[in-house]
């Protein structure tokens, strides 16, 4: 087998099993969250170039996903109609931001975050909102910049003389 299949599988065997474990200990309940949001990182290349506005992008849909799930909470109207007008105004508008400063966000990590946050928000009834909300951004980020970056990195400095 290839040296850098199996340093690859090492570095995945290690480095995200230390959060998983560690991130209950740390305060943050949703540590897997980070998995998922490595995963884009990779899918994009693992362009370190790109992380900022991954992790922007992953940001922004944790705060949207706050932002509709608060108005969920108060809204008088027809929960339904209600979702369908926040999902397409909050996604049309969405994509217009994120297609003029295209250089700074992410559009994906955007959609997916927001994706990830109204998920884990509709789950978790138990944990207070702000928390909840700064719990998923924390694992956003360390899945972008632990997970994805520094696995990565590392990746690349074991295998460089090949």
């Amino acid at each position: 087998m290839k040296k850098e299949v199996l340093t690859l599988a090492l570095l995945i065997a290690i480095l995200p099993p230390i959060w998983a474990v560690a991130s209950p200990y740390l305060g943050n309940t949703v540590g897997p969250i980070a998995l998922i949001c490595a995963g884009i990182y990779a899918t994009n290349g693992n362009k370190f170039q790109d992380a900022h506005k991954i992790a922007l992008g992953y940001l922004a849909g944790d705060i949207w996903a706050l932002i509709v799930t608060y108005i969920m909470s108060i809204t008088p109207f027809n929960a339904d109609l209600t979702l369908f007008v926040l999902l397409a105004v909050f996604g049309f508008v969405l994509v217009l931001i994120s297609s003029k400063f295209e250089n700074i966000i992410h559009m994906p990590s955007w959609l997916a975050g927001w994706a990830i946050g109204m998920l884990t928000m509709n789950l978790d009834k138990v944990t207070p909102l702000t928390s909840l909300t700064v719990q998923i951004g924390i694992a956003m980020l360390v899945g972008v910049y632990y997970v994805g970056a520094l696995l990565d990195y590392i990746h690349k400095l074991i295998n460089r003389n090949n």
